[in-house]
């Protein structure tokens, strides 16, 4: 496991709490667009920091499992040590 669960869970409720206050709370002026509104950077964080804490949380709830893209070899049977 790459992280104890109790973890997984507090990232994951605090990355999500971060995200929807980031859309909530972003300052705006009168009379501005829905594209000045709702398509910029500030937007686009938001959404990342959401994506993670849903995936923080499906990780730790057990829908999703972390598996690194490299995983050591096998070990053979007639493998030596090597002598460096």
């Amino acid at each position: 496991m790459i992280a104890p669960l109790w973890f997984l869970y507090l990232q994951g409720f605090g990355m999500l709490i971060m995200g929807v206050s980031l859309l909530v709370m972003r300052p705006r002026k009168r009379g501005d667009s829905l594209y000045a509104r709702f398509i910029n950077l500030g937007t686009l964080w938001a959404l990342i920091c959401m994506a993670t804490g849903v995936a923080l949380l499906a990780m730790a709830l057990g829908y999703w499992r972390w598996s690194p893209a490299s995983d050591p070899p096998p070990a053979t049977p007639h493998a030596r040590p090597r002598r460096h």
